[in-house]
């Protein structure tokens, strides 16, 4: 009698903790992602979020992006919530952001790491393509209903 107990108790206890195993995995995973580190380094965390890519011009089309701090070929992925319309480049083309370190310009790869778009930081806190090329982008902190963002005011 005492054997069919103690095996009941034994077997009781391990189907509480089988009940209980998903729960502390999802708290386990949940407590990772969190704890996980970024791997962009801190002087470029400022480049870490919401941008627009814009066309020069009067009320030009943008290209909404997020510049991400998840690992990606050739940096961090970039992000974009919906297709972009010509003549910005393919989101295939925007796989990726880096910093090129010999000049300081952002850099956008595609999944052959072939650099796409090269945008340089200007005096006015803008990132911009070279004065020559066509068409000419903006790389901007997006507007908020405020008016505020764009230009340096979205970036440190």
């Amino acid at each position: 009698m005492h054997r069919v107990v103690g095996r009941s108790i034994g077997l009781a206890i391990i189907a509480i903790g089988l009940m209980a195993a998903p729960a502390l995995a999802q708290q386990s995973s949940a407590s990772s992602s969190e704890d996980a580190q970024s791997t962009v380094p801190d002087e470029l965390q400022g480049m870490v979020g919401d941008w627009v890519l814009q066309l020069d011009g009067d009320n030009p089309p943008t290209c909404a992006l997020t510049l991400s701090d998840q690992q990606s070929i050739g940096g961090w992925a970039v992000q974009i919530p919906d297709a972009c319309p010509t003549p910005f480049p393919a989101a295939a083309d925007l796989l990726s952001w880096n910093i090129d370190p010999a000049d300081n310009s952002v850099i956008f790869l595609n999944a052959e790491r072939k650099i796409t778009l090269r945008l340089f930081e200007d005096e006015d806190g803008l990132y911009d393509n070279a004065p020559d090329s066509t068409p000419r982008l903006y790389l901007l902190a997006p507007y908020d209903q405020n008016g505020d963002g764009g230009e340096a005011d979205g970036v440190d």
